[in-house]
């Protein structure tokens, strides 16, 4: 049975850490593919962050993803990961320049554990593996509605 990183039960999630301009500053994404919409916890000496997304009754995928039965796609689960993952690197480690892109150089041990059905809240959960001059392994999960849905090793690239 796979186990959470962190089990969020125990954190206080309920209020942001880092201000939104914060984020913004840290990650290009806009319009769609901002799924960072905060970040409510983070633990620069375990190297652990809790980002998550709020997806509104009629999310802009919902539409034909499933129509009628909308299910948050699977590579948004993975990219939202990765921003997550991306503002750790960016405020933790040291020369990996926080202006600088951080692109998505692989995916391993993927597993998709559950849905998210809209309106839902997810958290995106990255903490710190392994790490050298131009790449860095980060475990990530994400969670909904307090069930583990989402676990992959997620390779970063400096670009």
């Amino acid at each position: 049975m796979p186990q959470p990183l962190r089990d969020l039960s125990t954190l206080n999630l309920t209020e942001d850490v880092m201000p939104v301009a914060q984020i913004r500053e840290l990650l290009p994404h806009a319009h769609e593919f901002e799924l960072v919409d905060g970040v409510c916890f983070l633990d620069t000496e375990d190297d652990v962050i809790i980002a998550y997304k709020d997806w509104p009754e009629d999310p802009w995928w919902g539409r034909g993803h499933i129509p009628g039965r909308p299910i948050m796609p699977g590579v948004l689960m993975i990219e939202g990961c990765a921003q997550a993952a991306s503002i750790l690197m960016k405020v933790k480690t040291t020369g990996w320049p926080k202006d600088q892109f951080i692109g998505l150089g692989g995916v391993d041990n993927a597993r998709f554990r559950g849905a998210v059905t809209p309106p839902a809240r997810v958290y995106f959960l990255a903490t710190q593996g392994r790490q050298n001059a131009r790449m860095a392994r980060y475990p990530c999960q994400a969670f909904t509605g307090g069930k583990l849905i989402f676990e992959m090793d997620l390779l970063g690239v400096r670009l």
